[in-house]
């Protein structure tokens, strides 16, 4: 995931010489123009302050870290320009991850009409958490016609270690069609799907067709427990996910 590092308006320090900054902001010197990491940082920061914002105030919901990362993650646009893109196709890559963050198809908001977030973060609970390999969890919904496009993140915080600990993995199906989409299955250079070595995976489909759609989150192979995920559903006119 990446964000906007070049030409970011930011406060300026009144005793720090100009030197320090790519350029002042001539209208106003208390402001100052700079670049790199250190503006993209806050700038995602920011996002997931509102993201946040959103869950604690709108949902009356306390977010796991997981569940800020997979709504971010869930949001970002492809950067399609000539330096944007390594020569490796597929998705995320190394050059920009999954793209993006893009505030807009976070969460609901006017820019968005009709944009509908649905997720499951039950960290809190550790009763629900996955407690052997083999487990899994499953989600269904009917989506309407007319949805442009569905999107679907999964994100865990894994156990501390050395690679990845705990490996859980999403699949996504339309079961009138019985067509699957696997978390990260364009990943580049990828020898074994599904993903064995990130603790993030998403799905993002254009013109999903209507129906009935089962999303199930398994795991793989569970070192150390209990492991517990988060989830992310939006699109327009998604509906509340049920358990099955």
């Amino acid at each position: 995931m990446v964000a906007p590092g070049t030409e970011i308006v930011s406060a300026k320090s009144s005793i720090a010489p100009i030197s320090n900054f790519w350029g002042v902001v001539k209208i106003n010197p208390k402001y100052a123009y700079d670049g790199g990491t250190s503006m993209a940082t806050p700038l995602v920061s920011g996002c997931a302050t509102l993201v946040r914002q959103y869950y604690v105030e709108e949902r009356q919901h306390k977010p796991s870290a997981a569940l800020l990362k997979a709504t971010l993650v869930n949001s970002t646009q492809w950067l399609t320009g000539k330096d944007s893109d390594a020569k490796t196709v597929g998705k995320p890559n190394y050059h920009q991850g999954h793209g993006r963050v893009d505030m807009q198809m976070a969460i609901p908001n006017a820019c968005k009409p009709g944009l509908q977030l649905q997720f499951v973060d039950d960290w809190q609970d550790k009763t629900k958490s996955f407690s052997r390999t083999g487990d899994r969890k499953r989600y269904q919904f009917v989506l309407p016609a007319g949805t442009p496009e569905l999107r679907i993140c999964m994100a865990y915080t894994d156990a501390p270690a050395r690679a990845l600990q705990n490996n859980l993995n999403l699949i996504v199906q339309h079961l009138e069609t019985n067509t699957k989409w696997m978390g990260s299955q364009d990943l580049p250079d990828a020898l074994v799907i599904p993903d064995p070595d990130n603790n993030v995976e998403a799905v993002k489909i254009q013109n999903p067709a209507q129906g009935t759609y089962l999303v199930q989150v398994f795991v793989g192979n569970l070192l150390q427990v209990p492991q517990d995920f988060a989830l992310v559903v939006t699109g327009i006119g998604v509906p509340a996910l049920a358990q099955i």
